[in-house]
């Protein structure tokens, strides 16, 4: 990669910081003779001769080796007080740099290392031209392609180096924003969505705690509220029907055991489905419902095969009021003599074996928080119906915000909803809807929506729907930006998946441990670094990038309202 313009020689005298005396294969020991002195400046840069995390060139004769400097010591017999101007002659420093990629005196560089040093190989502190060379990585060069790039914020220890990443390498492989409480993981976030939309892109947002709700006119806002006068303007509300629930998300759902229960659920719903077709009026319906007991089999097997299409289709509507009563039908067939002749003995009571089943449903039923989100509504509109109209309307707004904050966390309804829409996005994109106009799909609060597994040691069902979009969603053209706090409870295979992170501070050590396990790019050395970044600071780290890069991302014009609460008041109450 070339930085554009003349690249000046690296290697300048004032910038000479020590000489190499060990070398490993993937660090060097360099003396620092002026790590304790004061520092200076050259040509307007800072000039740190020796702080952890400063870059360093090492030139080995026609190229250079671009390096971080991880740690310094001195013996202890040396630090003695001693006046600072007299610092560098009494105390002789040395440190360990990581070898990172080779940096040619043209301004190109290469990832990985051409040579290693050698011990008497000369040590600079990187200027703020190297630095941009190596970011010119991070950016993607102009080639004429056309490909946006994506304003990030500043180098962390080069104020003046603007880091702007190419937005094929930021969301082309899936993006991790990774951090603990208050490091700046939402400012990114909302960076980034800005920075999506004012490039003509397409963001979908899922929002667990409703502190993107600052968005503004950048997005349309759905609710998907368990409670309808919580939905704040200008939300809308949504709702999601349960018969747009994927098979294995309503099993989830319901909880229907492996044995007895789940083939009599299955056989409820497709007569359910039956009977709405059919319709109230008709002989075989009745409340809703299609009862079994003393009817003639062949009348309603007859009926389910003249409409097989809708009574087969997986998304078609039924009566989830009346389930209960169809499943204890379902238990109850007795047929006569001449139905027992032509289709077989189809007597049973398996009444017994569904009884939890039926208490299940009825107890789902009468929890009105529960039945405002999955029964459908005249005043609610679907969130796949109004994600589609989103997805297809040019005029619509660039953002689309699905609010999680009023909904409720029984019953599994957030997992639920989170995998039900996500299965929809995974068949669109494999229909081809992304592949023009790709999709960037923001998942805040990660953790509690991937590598979920719902129910019992005897049956259970996992929300896989954005595992799935991790592994192939990308060459569909729909992306995933994964947001959390906790990123030691992310399966290690949907890390592995993810081809871009950003890193802010980490202070546990199982999430450092499990970002490192789950990136090939974050080694230890990296890891280190995380307890020590700032808030607003975070560590870019990617397959298409030379080095891990250092960024203080730019703050958002549209905070997120992520802020705790304000124990100042306490003191304003105190008579």
């Amino acid at each position: 990669m070339a930085l554009s313009g003349a690249f000046r020689h690296p290697f300048t005298p004032e910038r000479l910081m020590g000489v190499v005396h060990a070398v490993d294969g993937a660090t060097a020991r360099v003396t620092l003779p002026k790590a304790a002195s004061l520092v200076g400046n050259a040509y307007g840069e800072r000039l740190a001769l020796g702080a952890i995390g400063e870059f360093v060139v090492i030139d080995i004769g026609g190229l250079a080796i671009f390096g971080r400097l991880l740690e310094i010591e001195a013996p202890q017999r040396e630090l003695v007080l001693v006046k600072p101007e007299d610092r560098t002659d009494r105390i002789s420093a040395s440190g360990t740099v990581q070898l990172l990629s080779t940096l040619r005196l043209d301004g190109t560089y290469t990832r990985g290392l051409e040579r290693h040093p050698r011990v008497g190989d000369q040590v600079y502190s990187a200027s703020d031209e190297v630095l941009e060379a190596i970011v010119s990585g991070v950016s993607g060069a102009d080639d004429g392609t056309g490909d946006v790039r994506i304003s990030l914020g500043a180098l962390a220890v080069g104020d003046d180096v603007q880091v702007d990443v190419s937005a094929s390498k930021l969301f082309g492989r899936h993006l991790a924003v990774l951090g603990s409480t208050g490091a700046g993981k939402s400012w990114t976030v909302a960076r980034l969505i800005e920075e999506v939309a004012a490039k003509g892109g397409r963001l979908l947002l899922v929002d667990a705690t409703g502190e993107y709700h600052s968005l503004g006119d950048l997005a349309r806002h759905l609710s998907l509220s368990s409670n309808p006068t919580a939905v704040i303007s200008p939300e809308t509300a949504v709702c999601l029907p349960h018969f747009e629930f994927a098979e294995p998300d309503r099993n989830a759902f319901l909880r229907p055991s492996a044995g007895s229960q789940l083939p009599k659920l299955r056989a409820a719903i497709r007569s359910l489905r039956l009977a709405h077709v059919l319709g109230g009026e008709h002989p075989l319906v009745k409340s809703g419902a299609l009862p079994k007991a003393g009817r003639s089999r062949a009348d309603i097997v007859g009926a389910h095969r003249e409409f097989a299409h809708v009574v087969d289709d997986p998304h078609a509507q039924f009566d989830l009021t009346s389930l209960p009563d169809q499943i204890s039908h379902e238990c109850i067939f007795e047929n006569d003599r001449a139905d027992e002749t032509k289709y077989g003995a189809f007597s049973n009571n398996d009444i017994s074996y569904c009884s939890s089943l039926v208490s299940r449903v009825m107890d789902l039923l009468q929890t009105g928080v529960v039945r405002e989100v999955v029964c459908p509504s005249e005043s609610r509109p679907s969130l796949l119906a109004e994600t589609t109209r989103w997805l297809e309307e040019p005029e619509s707004p660039p953002v689309l915000r699905l609010s999680l904050r009023d909904l409720v966390f029984s019953h599994y309804l957030r997992e639920i909803t989170v995998n039900t829409l996500g299965r929809r996005l995974l068949t669109l994109a494999r229909e081809g809807h992304f592949l023009e106009q790709p999709l960037i799909v923001v998942v805040d609060e990660a953790h509690q929506f991937f590598g979920q597994t719902i129910g019992d040691e005897f049956t259970s069902t996992t929300m896989d729907a954005f595992d799935s979009i991790a592994k192939e969603g990308r060459k569909y053209g729909l992306t995933i930006c994964m947001a959390t706090q906790r990123p030691g409870d992310l399966p290690t295979g949907v890390l592995s998946q993810v081809g871009m992170l950003i890193v802010h501070r980490l202070a546990d050590r199982r999430d450092r441990e499990r970002v490192e396990q789950g990136s090939s790019e974050v080694d230890y050395a990296a890891t280190k670094l995380l307890p020590t970044l700032v808030p607003g600071e975070g560590l870019l780290v990617g397959a298409d990038f030379p080095v891990p890069v250092p960024v203080r991302v730019r703050a958002p014009e549209r905070r997120p309202q992520s802020q705790g609460p304000d124990y100042g008041t306490w003191c304003a109450r105190t008579p």
